[in-house]
């Protein structure tokens, strides 16, 4: 899809960029390339390209079990840079969605990580106090996002990695 820009988007660039919205992303992409992307474009292809392969979305472990095991005990919410149709594809994918108080967008905060409005809107649908909040996260941008919230995380880096060549 970026090949029609001529652009090169390695695994590499994007897990270095793991977390930032598809406008920042695109937006460092054309920092560092110098192309211009029409983002429309982008999210409408991405979305079809995403579509196409729902099927091969898996949970990731720890954080899927820490959410099945707290359903109907504590306000879950997820707090994503992602667009809404592929955030809320995939939590269906995995068997969460109806599981979860909240979903928090890229749509419905205007910015992604690592500013802190995608947990700060989660935490006030959720009517949760920030400080009592324990995050999850796989990125810096979002380690930074919730700690600049108020927010308890943890980084599941260290047990779960994204595999480029599973990709």
């Amino acid at each position: 899809m970026l090949a029609d820009y001529k652009a090169s988007f390695e695994a590499e660039f994007y897990l270095a960029r793991l977390g930032l919205s598809r406008y920042q992303l695109l937006q460092a992409l054309s920092d560092a390339q110098g192309i211009r992307f029409d983002d429309a474009d982008v999210a409408r292809r991405t979305a079809a390209v995403f579509n196409k392969h729902l099927a091969a979305i898996r949970p990731i472990p720890y954080t899927h079990d820490i959410l099945r095991s707290q359903y109907g005990r504590l306000k879950l919410g997820v707090a994503s840079g992602g667009q809404r149709d592929i955030v809320e594809a995939t939590l269906t994918t995995v068997g969460v969605l109806d599981r979860l108080d909240t979903v928090v967008t890229i749509e419905d905060a205007g910015v992604g990580k690592p500013a802190p409005d995608l947990y700060l809107i989660a935490a006030d649908r959720l009517g949760v106090a920030p400080r009592f909040i324990q995050t999850y996260e796989d990125s810096d941008e979002g380690v930074e996002s919730a700690t600049r919230a108020g927010m308890r995380v943890i980084d599941i880096r260290p047990y779960y990695r994204t595999d480029p060549a599973n990709w």
